[in-house]
């Protein structure tokens, strides 16, 4: 069988009489074996149990005993864990079953020992009321006592009574005893007690015979463990014998078996236990108590006196107090005296994820070999075993995490014998020195950091831009570093000696201040942190930031305050700048939106206090935008430049005083939106004027980029508390009536009023509704027919935009066109109107009409989309019908609001074969020039045109001028609002091409206009 194995042991304890007995004998079956055993405890302290999961030592060790339970005070990870069972090698749990993993449990029966001697009670002596005490939290083999105490009590048709259950804090003697004065407290209503462990009943049979209470006389007793001083207590006690040398070696043959390729088929065995039976029972016994003696030397035994204990515990003390007077702890000190090897393994500082340690101090007697320092170990092969020596006798390897819980700094491994104390609990003074060691090193990082930051204060200190001052409290003196000079020749003085001279610098008004915080420092321990102005000999400013912080007597006075003073004058400038970034315009340099809401705040106060009103005024420059597009953004940031010199001029203008003037404030919004503010207004009169002044000078022209242009603009007014009593209200009041001035003609102020409001509300609505009328299916198309001046045959059709809402009944396209533009509406509208209006000619061409264009209306905002085009193609596409049955129509503003695009995009429509018209043609801007690189091919002349041409000569003029332009343009020209014989007549003697108007017909559903092709012989042939 092989030997010279590597076994691993984790254990919470190696000592008491529990695992130190466990301990000791797995300890002679590993060195029976000549193989070397590896404790491993992770236990930082029992009151604040860590769980330990790092994988020590797994690569190394051949096989793994694990002496622990899920309720030990060790708590295993579940990463360790199943990083051992990775590993492949052999697992076995002593005492318990680790069901989490692949193992085999060798475990002590307890239920069914348990059982038995609770059915001795009852059986052999006849008690039917039977207490348990135990801590069945503290381990599972209590769990399990508790367990076979209820079988016993099932079997025995035995009711279980909450009330006779007493739990322990501990399995310990003293836990015992504190049961017994709660069970005399509360009075014994029971006449046997069956304790989870010895030291538990003896505690309770001391407790109880202080009161005067019988054993077993008046209260049977029986405990578990069979402790070597059970038999010579007083009286004798009946307990379970469970045989620990059997539990050790069990688990180690088990162990070794499977570590030698031995397959076992079941996963747990079982060790078997005696009950004995003696007088604390009631049975009878030959065994007599011995005297009690001193029950200390009772349990050390020959080898281990009570002399020898306390001098080992001196001697521990020492070590302790030699280890706390050291500059650093060492290890040598604190384990060489009992080891004869041993090293301090740290985390690897370049390691994040703590997967390597480095060895940082070790030690070796002569006969062997130490790590060297700085050796690299991964933590799966610590200890590293090719440095460990020679084991002889009871030595084995101790591995123990170094940390607590204020940190972690690695482990510690040395070699030694087995305590010669360890059948004693808490005895084990090395797991007291590794408490220790873990203080030591966490005093050690603390006192490196402590110096390296010493080291940045006096780096920083004489590195530094900022001045340090020491100021003596009690002899008022103040010392300056050199830094400190600076800043105070700035200002033309030398460095301040005392306090006086100091405060004597500070600006008057920010004196109270700074003695106010200087003060609390001293009394209420508040740190100095505060900004203020130093004057200099010339009356220069220099702000300075000064912190500061007090060193105190035992008292609690401050004696001293040390602190830093910096100048921050480049700071303030900053500050300022970006003050006044944020509250004023860049463009114009007017205050913004921010500064307005402010300055309101504050003259809303001044209007409170004073009982006076206050004006807003909401302005908007009319044609901005087609400035903007027409000469560039340039030229509009110039303009709204110009724009914002004269507001500020018609302000001072209009005021009656400069203290008036000084109680506006002239703001621009964002845009062409400028708002004014006038405070101290004691009649709307004064408010009006403002507006109007403002009116008037715009009627003078702006020079921008050495071109005259003119601009005008509409005013909203509003006034508080008339109109509201916020900002935000009023503003919106105020916005409300500036759009009903631009609606009632523009270059014109009005006053908001309720009816602005309603109609607002109305627009607001409309907006609303017009959302869900293309859903609703709430838009048809109405058809009006364009005929032939020479033969009166339909020539083509336009369609025409009508709204039936289910709400307020039939809109017009005057009605609700604009509001659609504003709000882009007109994309999906114009969009589908394309889409109806060619599926209605695709629809009375398969029907048998002759073919003739469909006419639409295109928005400005339509043809600035850059997929237009391909919107339309696809459309045609979609319905099939030919491009030369769909006739654009667009406004001659809208031809020259974007020239280049709208040329780009017109001829690219026109390539593809749709006809382009332009409509409502003398209204606008147009020019022959612009006509010419027009892909147009007919023109629509305006029905204002038409309707007075009869009696007004200029008018019929215009019209022959259109019509000899476009006949040499070779384009048809088409006239609109045709409603009497009179005016087809003059157009039929000017030449005009088409015509269309209510003399014709009126705008027809599709039905009708059906009805109407029929009429007027438009069916080239019969309907399919």
């Amino acid at each position: 069988m092989d030997t010279n194995k590597q076994i691993g042991l984790i254990t919470p304890f190696l000592d008491g009489d529990y695992y130190g007995r466990i301990f000791v004998n797995l300890q002679q079956q590993v060195r029976r074996k000549q193989s070397r055993l590896f404790t491993i405890q992770a236990r930082a302290s029992a009151k604040d149990p860590i769980s330990f999961h790092y994988p020590v030592g797994i690569d190394v060790i051949d096989g793994w005993l694990l002496m622990t339970n899920p309720l030990s005070v060790l708590p295993l990870d579940k990463i360790l864990l199943d990083k051992m069972e990775k590993t492949g090698k052999p697992i076995v749990s002593v005492g318990y079953q680790e069901n989490s993993i692949t193992s085999h449990g060798v475990i002590i029966d307890n239920i069914s020992s348990a059982k038995d001697a609770v059915l001795h009670l009852i059986e052999e002596h006849g008690h039917q009321r039977i207490a348990f005490v135990g801590s069945i939290h503290e381990h599972l083999d209590m769990k399990d006592r508790f367990q076979g105490y209820l079988g016993a009590l099932s079997q025995s048709n035995i009711a279980y009574e909450e009330a006779l259950f007493y739990r322990s804090n501990d399995a310990l003697k003293q836990s015992g005893y504190d049961v017994a004065q709660q069970i005399i407290a509360k009075g014994i209503d029971f006449t046997a007690i069956f304790a989870a462990t010895d030291l538990n009943a003896m505690g309770l049979i001391e407790g109880l015979k202080e009161a005067g209470y019988r054993i077993p006389e008046d209260i049977a007793v029986v405990g578990f463990d069979d402790l070597p001083s059970s038999k010579k207590f007083d009286p004798p006690l009946s307990t379970v014998k469970q045989s620990f040398e059997n539990l050790a070696k069990t688990s180690f043959d088990v162990l070794y078996r499977k570590m030698n390729g031995e397959r076992i088929s079941s996963n747990q065995t079982n060790i078997k236990t005696d009950l004995i039976c003696r007088t604390s029972c009631g049975c009878a016994t030959q065994e007599q108590a011995e005297s009690k003696g001193n029950g200390q030397e009772l349990l050390l035994g020959k080898n281990a006196s009570l002399e020898n204990l306390i001098k080992r515990y001196d001697n521990f003390v020492e070590k302790w107090a030699t280890s706390a007077r050291e500059e650093k702890f060492q290890l040598i000190n604190m384990f060489g005296e009992k080891s004869k090897w041993g090293c301090l393994a740290l985390w690897d500082k370049n390691d994040k994820e703590r997967e390597n340690v480095v060895i940082a101090q070790s030690f070796s007697d002569h006969d062997c070999q130490a790590p060297p320092i700085g050796l690299r170990v991964p933590v799966e092969q610590f200890p590293p075993i090719d440095w460990l020596p020679q084991m002889e006798k009871d030595e084995f390897v101790r591995v123990q995490s170094v940390r607590n819980e204020r940190g972690d700094w690695g482990f510690i491994a040395i070699v030694s014998n087995v305590d010669e104390f360890v059948l004693i609990s808490s005895a084990d003074i090395t797991q007291v020195s590794f408490t220790i060691s873990a203080s030591a090193l966490e005093r050690d990082e603390l006192f490196e950091q402590t110096q390296s930051i010493a080291k940045q204060l006096e780096i920083v200190a004489r590195s530094t831009n900022d001045g340090i001052w020491d100021w003596d409290t009690e002899t008022n003196r103040i010392n300056w570093n050199v830094r400190s000079k600076d800043i105070f020749t700035t200002i033309q003085h030398k460095l301040p000696v005392d306090a006086q001279s100091f405060l004597k610098l500070i600006y008057s008004a920010d004196v109270t201040d700074v003695q106010k915080h200087i003060q609390m420092l001293k009394d209420e321990n508040i740190p100095l942190k505060l900004e203020f102005r130093l004057h200099g000999k010339a009356g220069e400013k220099l702000w300075v930031y000064v912190t500061g912080d007090a060193i105190r007597n035992d008292k609690g006075k401050a004696i001293r305050i040390i602190g830093s003073i910096t100048n921050i004058n480049d700071k303030k400038k900053a500050e300022e700048k970006i003050r006044h970034l944020a509250f004023h315009d860049s463009l114009t340099g007017l205050p913004n939106r921010q500064m307005a809401r402010e300055r309101w705040n504050l003259y809303k106060e001044e209007a409170t206090r004073h009982n006076c009103k206050l004006g807003i005024l909401m302005i908007d420059l009319d044609r901005f935008k087609v400035i903007n597009d027409t000469l560039g953004h340039l030229a509009g940031d110039q303009l709204l430049q110009k724009v914002a010199i004269s507001l500020t001029q018609s302000v001072k203008e209009a005021m009656d005083t400069e203290v008036d003037q000084k109680q506006a404030t002239i703001a621009r919004l964002g845009g062409d939106e400028f708002i004014i503010l006038l405070s101290n207004i004691s009649e709307v009169e004064k408010v009006r004027r403002v507006a109007e002044q403002i009116i008037r000078n715009f009627k003078q022209s702006f020079l921008v980029q050495n071109q005259e242009v003119f601009t005008s603009t509409s005013i909203g007014i509003s006034i508080y508390p008339d109109d509201g009593s916020d900002f935000d209200e009023l503003s919106r009041c105020a916005d409300m009536a500036m759009y009903k001035a631009k609606e009632n003609g523009k270059s014109q102020m009005e006053m908001y009023n309720p009816d602005v409001d309603s109609q607002t509300t109305k627009r607001f609505l409309l907006e609303n509704r017009m959302q869900r009328a293309i859903d609703n299916q709430e838009f048809i198309l109405n058809y009006q027919p364009i005929v032939d001046m020479k033969t009166n045959k339909v020539t083509g059709v336009e369609a025409l935009i009508r709204w039936q809402c289910s709400e307020e009944g039939t809109f017009t396209p005057l009605e609700f066109i604009p509001i659609a533009e504003e709000t882009g509406l007109i994309i999906p509208i114009g969009k589908w109107v394309l889409k109806e209006a060619c599926l209605q000619n695709k629809k009375w061409i398969d029907k048998g009409f002759k073919p003739v264009p469909i006419s639409v209306n295109i928005s400005p905002r339509q043809l600035e989309q850059e997929d237009f085009v391909q919107s339309v193609i696809d459309i045609l596409e979609e319905v099939n019908l030919p491009p030369s049955y769909l006739c654009l129509e667009i406004t001659e503003s809208m031809a020259i609001k974007n020239v280049r695009n709208s040329i780009n995009v017109l001829r690219e429509l026109g390539e593809s074969g749709v006809q382009i018209a332009i409509d409502d043609f003398g209204t606008g801007y147009s020019s022959l020039a612009m006509l010419k690189h027009l892909p147009i091919t007919n023109i629509k002349i305006d029905k204002s045109f038409v309707s007075d041409m009869d009696g007004d000569m200029d008018n019929a003029a215009i019209i022959r001028a259109i019509v000899s332009m476009a006949k040499s343009l070779e384009l048809t020209v088409t006239a609109e609002g045709v409603e009497e014989e009179v005016q087809k007549k003059i157009l039929k003697e000017e030449q005009c091409t088409f015509a269309q108007g209510f003399y014709f017909s009126r705008p027809l559903v599709a039905e009708q206009m059906e009805e109407y092709m029929v009429h007027n012989s438009q069916i080239r042939k019969s309907p399919i």
